[in-house]
């Protein structure tokens, strides 16, 4: 990623603190311009093929500072905005920061964030899943974020790391605020993962609480992800158990997830990308469904990739169904409820 920095040093006097103070801060510029062109069939109305913007990985632009306070300690924040590049808008309902937009310290006891932020069992999903919840294979189309909604981002959020260098140990807590009067339970959101991971071998269980998550309903969510370099490919695997927690437009009232995928380089350039997920809906609806996903994203520099993919969802709902329909979405898309079961994508992501 090409990284515009300002670097500043600042020394103040004794006269004006009471003291000399040696500080460094920066501030990074960075962004993801991403679109292409998908063809998607399945859908009760028929087949459309369309431009769409951050199939890959959203499109965006955004800006992070970081500030050196000595003693290992640092402040730091991020401000992140969408951009749909077929039309310009603004993405996640046209907030301007609606990505991410966040404050934060670092210590040697941990690192602590506040403001709007991924969920943390969204964050272990994103990890453990080949297609990085992109392209048209991306688990989110058939396994939830765990967010009130199936959202993958919280507002008001806390969160709490461990410090790093723990010998490949990992966790966080996380709480998001209701902010609802009278009620300190309502629409509030609780999360916490803990994982391990060393040069070849990674591994997770995320669990995410959201309060008021659908239609009377709380959402509550156990995620376990591993993934092991083999050496020729990168194996993953996923096992999810839901109860309540929505896949845009279908809450997930009782059922299981399964993911076994790969990341397949090819030459120095290229990899293959493909994963087969199955729902078990135990419900009294036993609305199953089964997705095969394929895709492949071929290098031409450090920041600028071409990619394909293809995805197909066997659905034991009808497509005039209202729920348990599952669609075949991309990074950007997620929620389209006008999506087929099937879609085939080509399309140009590059980073600055």
């Amino acid at each position: 990623m090409k990284r515009m920095a300002i670097l500043a040093a600042a020394l103040t006097t004794a006269a004006a603190y009471g003291g000399a103070w040696a500080q460094s801060s920066s501030v990074i510029m960075y962004g993801v311009a991403d679109v292409g062109v998908v063809h998607e069939s399945g859908a009760a109305a028929g087949s459309v093929t369309k431009v769409t913007s951050g199939m890959m990985s959203g499109s965006r632009f955004g800006m992070r500072g970081r500030e050196d306070l000595g003693g290992g300690t640092a402040a730091f924040f991020t401000l992140e905005g969408g951009v749909l590049m077929d039309t310009g808008a603004s993405g996640q309902g046209g907030l301007l920061f609606g990505r991410q937009a966040y404050v934060g310290m670092d210590s040697r006891a941990g690192r602590l964030t506040l403001g709007r932020q991924y969920t943390t069992l969204a964050l272990a999903q994103a990890e453990y899943d080949p297609f990085v919840t992109g392209l048209a294979g991306t688990s989110a189309n058939l396994i939830s974020a765990g967010g009130r909604g199936g959202s993958n981002r919280m507002d008001n959020g806390i969160k709490y790391n461990l410090p790093t260098g723990l010998n490949g140990l990992e966790g966080e807590l996380s709480y998001a605020l209701g902010e609802v009067a009278g009620s300190a339970a309502a629409n509030a959101q609780y999360g916490a993962s803990l994982g391990y991971s060393n040069e070849r071998f990674s591994a997770r269980i995320a669990y995410a609480d959201a309060q008021d998550a659908g239609p009377g309903k709380n959402a509550r969510e156990v995620f376990t992800g591993a993934k092991y370099d083999f050496g020729p490919f990168v194996g993953y695997a996923n096992f999810v158990i839901n109860r309540g927690a929505i896949v845009p437009g279908t809450p997930n009232y009782k059922s299981e997830d399964y993911l076994i995928g790969a990341q397949i380089p090819v030459g120095a350039s290229g990899r293959i990308i493909t994963s087969y997920i199955y729902k078990n809906d135990r419900s009294a609806a036993n609305n199953d469904a089964q997705q095969f996903g394929i895709g492949y994203v071929h290098k031409l520099s450090k920041r600028t990739s071409l990619y394909t993919s293809y995805a197909h969802i066997w659905n034991h709902a009808p497509n005039t169904a209202t729920s348990g329909f599952y669609r075949v979405w991309n990074a950007n898309d997620v929620g389209n409820a006008a999506a087929g079961n099937s879609a085939f994508s080509l399309g140009m992501n590059h980073t600055f």
